[in-house]
């Protein structure tokens, strides 16, 4: 029985996702939970498994083809199979590339750096496939260049590579040029679009941490039993929640003219990988138990690292986390993770001096960084936010005492 490979929806904020890499040809077998293809979203890179033991009996789109949420990407069956007939898209060969064209009529060729050339061609029909086509537009080059340089009009990635080599200007060989993955330029749109999109502010306090680190080790006294251990981060987690409840605009977004307050906090933390960053999302929060929170965090990293995070897993965030205390960084800030409105960065705990009733003391403090969309979030709100944090974590019994009216009223 043939059955459809459906492209996966990527999240809230995009209907269109490039498929980068076909693990299986046309005419494998395929067993449910094999992962059939990868796939780039406007957040990350994710796999996609087969549902079903089959036949890879066609594939209808191929690596570097854009593809709508919903559209049938290829069909599973038995041996013998044969693919339904009807307005769906074709069955691609092993080797076919969709391509875009587009022609370019002598008046709109415009050569920039073409010197080796003798004529341009005219009316010339360029053809493209979407990776190239892509490359050309993130590499701020055209086709048309291309096309001269190489007297020839069908462009393939490969041929751009090699023109941006070949024309870089001669200098003394101090540097080099690497090639940027698609989880990197995924990472440098969206931070380029955070910084164009959302005006940012920053605040930040220095937290005296004794009465954390206290909590932190009796919590994994009680859990010493379990694989489970709880970390500063499930704890940052926790604590912010609760101050969020007390201050529910920073758990917002700004979207068309109008103000979205989303009731379940759903708090990203931000993991480096040896390819990038990812946030995996851990889900109602303020809904949760701390260990529950650890037990998510720790699944959502070992999930990061092993590369088997689902789209679920990195979508439907509304505040971030990034911690770079285990780097030796005391302080730092963050570019907000769009369309949320708020970001918190922290350091790590180090002794310092501080006074205490007139007297100078070591103390262990650690800086926590906030940076907020002045679209929503007001100076005043996001110090009192960030204070609030302060407090509950400088003094984490408030946290039975209703501590959203309290610091409310402060």
């Amino acid at each position: 029985m043939i059955k459809k490979i459906i492209m996966p929806s990527g999240g809230q904020t995009t209907d269109e996702m490039l498929i980068q890499k076909w693990n299986f040809k046309q005419g494998d077998p395929v067993k449910r939970g094999d992962t059939l293809f990868e796939i780039e979203t406007d957040k990350a890179s994710l796999p996609v498994e087969s549902f079903t033991d089959g036949i890879l009996l066609a594939i209808l789109y191929n690596e570097g083809e854009m593809v709508k949420t919903g559209e049938i990407v290829a069909y599973i069956g038995d041996p013998g199979d044969k693919i339904p007939e009807g307005p769906e898209k074709p069955m691609l060969g092993p080797e076919e590339k969709k391509i875009e064209t587009s022609v370019i009529q002598d008046k709109e060729v415009v050569p920039v750096i073409i010197t080796g050339v003798a004529q341009q061609i005219k009316d010339l029909k360029i053809t493209a496939s979407p990776l190239a086509k892509n490359m050309a537009r993130i590499e701020n080059v055209s086709l048309e260049e291309i096309a001269n340089f190489y007297s020839k009009n069908l462009i393939k990635k490969a041929d751009i590579d090699n023109f941006i080599r070949e024309k870089q200007i001669p200098g003394d060989g101090g540097f080099y040029l690497i090639d940027t993955t698609s989880m990197r330029r995924t990472i440098a749109r969206r931070m380029k679009e955070s910084v164009l999109t959302s005006p940012h502010y920053i605040v930040s306090v220095d937290v005296d941490m004794y009465e954390i680190i206290r909590l932190r080790k009796k919590l994994n006294e009680y859990l010493k039993d379990s694989e489970i251990k709880i970390t500063y981060n499930d704890i940052l987690m926790k604590i912010a929640a609760k101050a969020i409840e007390a201050f529910p605009m920073i758990n917002s977004s700004y979207q068309d003219d109008t103000i979205k307050v989303y009731r379940d906090i759903n708090f990203g933390l931000a993991v480096g990988l040896d390819k990038g960053l990812i946030v995996p999302v851990v889900k109602q929060v303020n809904k949760k138990s701390i260990r529950e929170i650890a037990a998510a965090n720790n699944r959502n990293i070992n999930a990061a690292k092993t590369g088997r995070l689902q789209e679920s897993d990195i979508t439907g965030g509304t505040i971030t986390l990034s911690n770079l205390g285990m780097y030796g960084i005391d302080k730092f800030t963050a570019v907000i993770n769009q369309p949320e409105s708020c970001i918190l960065a922290v350091g790590g705990i180090i002794e310092k001096p501080v006074v205490k009733n007139h007297q100078i003391v070591i103390r262990d403090m650690m800086n926590i960084t906030g940076s907020f969309d002045h679209r929503i979030i007001d100076g005043t709100l996001g110090a009192s936010f960030l204070n609030g944090v302060r407090e509950l974590l400088e003094d984490p019994y408030l946290l039975f005492f209703n501590p959203e009216r309290y610091l409310s009223e402060k």
